[in-house]
């Protein structure tokens, strides 16, 4: 018998019996070791040439997963990203389970792989990639609840503190600051007030583009020196006024300085969200981000936040969402409308159910910020040389560029500005964008959800389908981009959120 050899041939095949195991790795806390556990929905044993060799799992799963993934928190395309969830079962009526109990499921490796009755491990193909959440009982099974990846990036930001005792009193156990990216009018830690040290990145940074006393520009050498390798910054003499600088920031392991958004995520999720560069990240998608925008952007984290906060910022300044795919590889990409070849068709031939969701109105303006102001400030901060053009700067939290088509606001009377608070530190780029978006948002866009008798395991985020249906204008045909796909192998159905 002939075996698919990849996971689009075994989607493409038809009546097919599927098969799923699962691969999970909680923490005995007694024994204190990982442990690896094996499930399977029929029976299933490896042959001794496999990885693993001779392995039984144990046919305990009864539902072998239901997860939904999405590109946003909210209903319409733009924001901020949210994890995905799901979970899987397995049957326990008879009690060996019970022991789970005592294991510790957060943040532990699950793998679940599905291929054909009788096929040999390696023609079964990974749909999901990620970690347990926790577990949840009853008398009869066990519900393994799941997450991607994602989760862990909601850690502590900046991770490292001050700790030494021969600083300042004042910064000992706050943040260490970051600084990636060209960034504006920062106001630096001062780590040393004896010495007049301040720090404004955790390690080396390109250049210190100019330091501010009261919005006026000091002279390097005479007025402070500057310690690159260490991201320092040292005053000649007592300051009298508020200090602020301009930085060109993080210099990674490599000697690079980082400005991209697709370059600082990478940055951001391996050295310090526990990712291998390369073997944890989709390095195409990266590569398609920094093709799609790879203007200088810059964010400087002086208090105490997430990875995920972070990583919102940056990937809502070039319009991209970001996240998992199945092999739980880090990916990043820009929201586009759907064009080209579809990855997916349905028709009535697969289409259990449309429902045609509320639109968002369309946006008559896009205002897109650039040059952020870290340090904003009022007359009675200023020095008394403070230029007419730093005053007008330093009184706003950043600049804007924008684009606007009146016409919008005849057809939809309500009809409201997209603001976007971008970290651009450019004019250009942020103008660029504002027509990007306005051509994205200024007509009207549908949203449908779809639920079809398959399992489109190969289908992920961002994909183009094309939906040919009776109802709703969609006789012809319409390509659409997935933002939400919920996937139930119990039932073998997937439901999309679509967007176009």
């Amino acid at each position: 018998m002939s075996f698919a050899t990849t996971l689009a041939e075994l989607v493409a095949k038809r009546n097919v019996q599927l098969s799923y195991i699962a691969i999970l790795k909680p923490y005995d806390v007694s024994g204190a070791t990982e442990l690896t556990l094996y499930y399977s929905d029929s029976g299933f044993v490896t042959e001794p040439g496999d990885t693993p060799a001779n392995q039984y799992f144990d046919p305990r799963l009864v539902e072998p997963i239901t997860f939904s993934r999405t590109m946003f928190s909210s209903g319409r395309v733009g924001g901020f990203s949210r994890p995905g969830y799901g979970n899987l079962i397995l049957s326990n009526g008879d009690g060996e389970l019970d022991d789970f109990a005592g294991y510790a499921w957060d943040s532990r490796s699950v793998e679940v792989r599905v291929g054909e009755f009788g096929a040999g491990i390696s023609n079964f193909f990974t749909i999901f990639k990620g970690e347990s959440k926790t577990i949840e009982f009853d008398d009869e099974t066990v519900e393994v609840v799941l997450r991607d990846n994602q989760e862990d990036f909601a850690i502590e930001f900046p991770p490292n503190v001050y700790t030494d005792v021969a600083l300042s009193a004042n910064v000992l156990g706050a943040p260490i600051p970051l600084c990636f990216g060209e960034v504006r009018n920062i106001e630096p830690v001062l780590i040393d007030s004896t010495n007049r040290v301040y720090q404004v990145n955790d390690g080396e940074i390109n250049a210190v583009s100019a330091v501010y006393e009261g919005g006026v520009a000091l002279t390097l050498t005479t007025d402070y020196t500057v310690d690159l390798a260490n991201g320092k910054i040292t005053l000649v003499a007592a300051p009298t006024g508020i200090i602020t600088a301009d930085i060109q920031g993080y210099v990674d392991s490599g000697s690079t300085y980082l400005t991209s958004a697709a370059d600082i995520a990478r940055e951001i999720v391996t050295t310090y969200g526990g990712l291998a560069d390369p073997g944890d990240l989709d390095t195409a998608s990266l590569t398609a981000m920094n093709t799609a925008n790879n203007s200088t952007i810059g964010i400087y984290v002086k208090d105490s936040t997430t990875i995920l906060e972070v990583l919102d910022q940056i990937a809502n300044t070039v319009g991209a969402f970001y996240g998992f795919n199945r092999d739980g590889e880090f990916q990043m990409a820009r929201v586009e409308l759907a064009t080209g070849t579809a990855d997916a068709e349905f028709d009535l031939t697969n289409i259990i159910e449309v429902q045609r969701q509320s639109s968002a109105t369309p946006n008559h303006r896009v205002r897109v910020g650039y040059d952020k102001n870290y340090r904003v400030m009022s007359e009675s901060d200023f020095g008394a040389s403070v230029t007419t053009a730093q005053r007008d700067y330093l009184v706003r939290e950043m600049l804007f560029e924008s684009d606007n088509t009146a016409s919008i606001r005849t057809i939809y009377p309500n009809s409201e500005e997209l603001v976007v608070p971008a970290l651009f530190s450019a004019s250009s780029a942020a103008s660029t964008e504002a027509t990007r978006l306005l051509a994205l948002y200024g007509s009207q866009r549908d949203f449908y959800t779809i639920r079809v008798k398959t399992q489109p395991y190969t289908l992920k985020l961002n994909d183009v389908v094309q939906i040919a249906f009776d109802r709703y204008n969609l006789t012809s045909g319409k390509k659409f981009r997935v933002i939400t796909i919920t996937e139930d192998a119990a039932s073998n159905e997937v439901e999309l959120e679509l967007w176009g």
